[in-house]
């Protein structure tokens, strides 16, 4: 027999979990999410020891939109008997691993809602309802959530290249990696490039012959975390931003990258006292180099390994470098998945190939009005800055959730900065 849902989530990464565990304490909504890996995990081919959230462990999957909800970090906490010695860490902030583990008990805690091991083979429109197949079981929903993350952003330089030795970093190729004697060059400065190059020298891989990293950036460039930067991160702003014509969001949002994509000031710290112990204290013969503001132009085959082109921006000069092992700290870039083609012709897009959004993030669509397509990590480019990030992604899930039950169940109004006036006087 189908089974029928007032929602369906297609995928279970971190922002379906948050909406899956304030869903399963809300009355009136019934719900199920799918996907194919057969657990929750999250980025583990790029989770480092030293890999740390930079978001505090307060903005969870459900805090900031209900603190007596059982699926909070702290209610972790104690039930796993952490709480006291955690708390005398003295930490704001935790390891992406132990955000992971928080992340794992509430996906086994949700085993009566979440379905891994099942991958949806397509999501279609009939009769008033969103019908999901998965394998031979079919799923009908009134609702659905697409939150099927990011895929890895692979240059059009290295795409002819890509295998054992270039890779992307989100690979499997990176957990069986081997750079004893290698010549081995990080491509992206960003926090998962430095996070590389730093296990890198430091010998979690073999020791290297050489690790350098290229980069776009004028320099390893930190966060932009102080008080009113945050601000962006509020739900306040969002609300401002989204009323902003498109053409003005655009420029904003760039302007803004180093408050969302920036390297935690303190790593930046320890990566530089690293270098510094390693070259002259140790007296470390091997070659450790920072290059920044340098585009990549080509990868070329030489002998087992490559030339690489890169040209200065800085001193708009071309030099040549010799790798065995290239690694891509490219970043993601959003993809519609496949699953939806079937109701793909029913869903507006704008004039980048883009989602259109509402702000209660609902897709426009065609379809019924009762009937929605709501969809996370879409829209950096009509909600701001944060809708990447997970700052907000409980306020987002408590959003869709209000929508759907057409009532402000969770307080996600009235959420206004008494410090930063975006309205004007």
């Amino acid at each position: 027999m189908d089974q029928k849902y007032n929602l369906i989530g297609i995928g279970i990464g971190v922002f379906n979990l948050s909406l899956a565990a304030l869903a399963d304490k809300t009355a009136g909504v019934s719900s199920a999410f799918f996907d194919g890996k057969p657990y929750f995990d999250w980025h583990s081919e790029i989770m480092f020891s030293d890999s740390e959230m930079q978001t505090s462990f307060l903005k969870d999957l459900v805090m900031g939109a209900d603190p007596t909800n059982p699926y909070s970090f702290m209610n972790y906490l104690v039930s796993n008997g952490l709480y006291y010695s955690f708390m005398n860490t003295n930490r704001s902030v935790v390891t992406r691993r132990e955000f992971e583990m928080y992340c794992q008990w509430v996906s086994e805690k949700l085993k009566h809602r979440l379905n891994f091991a099942s991958k949806i083979d397509e999501v279609s429109f009939k009769d008033g309802q969103f019908v999901v197949r998965s394998g031979d079981t079919i799923a009908k929903a009134d609702n659905i959530c697409i939150g099927t993350g990011l895929t890895p952003n692979v240059p059009d330089f290295a795409k002819d290249f890509i295998g054992p030795k270039v890779f992307h970093a989100k690979s499997q190729y990176l957990k069986t990696l081997d750079v004893t004697g290698k010549n081995v060059v990080v491509i992206g400065g960003g926090q998962t490039g430095i996070e590389i190059f730093r296990n890198c020298f430091k010998g979690k891989w073999g020791r290297a012959l050489s690790t350098r990293m290229i980069s776009s950036r004028a320099n390893l460039e930190p966060l932009d975390n102080s008080p009113f930067v945050n601000e962006y991160f509020t739900p306040n702003y969002v609300e401002e931003f989204f009323g902003l014509d498109q053409a003005q969001k655009d420029p904003i949002v760039r302007h803004q990258k180093m408050a969302s994509d920036g390297n935690t000031p303190e790593y930046l710290e320890a990566l530089y006292n690293d270098i510094y112990q390693l070259r002259h204290v140790h007296r470390d013969e091997a070659l450790i180099e920072i290059l920044p503001s340098r585009c990549m132009d080509r990868i070329e085959e030489a002998g087992n390994g490559y030339k690489l082109t890169v040209s200065s921006t800085f001193s708009n000069k071309t030099e040549v470098l010799n790798a065995d092992i290239v690694i891509l700290s490219t970043g993601f870039r959003t993809r519609i998945p496949q699953i939806i083609e079937p109701i793909q012709n029913m869903i507006e897009f704008d004039e980048n190939g883009r989602f259109q959004l509402q702000k209660n993030f609902a897709v426009k669509w065609k379809g019924p009005e009762q009937n929605k397509v709501y969809a996370m990590n879409f829209s950096r480019h009509g909600h701001g800055i944060s809708e990447p990030q997970t700052s907000l992604m409980a306020w987002r899930s408590a959003t869709i959730l209000n929508d759907l039950l057409g009532k402000e169940h969770y307080k996600t109004s009235n959420m206004v900065s008494n410090f930063v006036n975006y309205r004007g006087l």
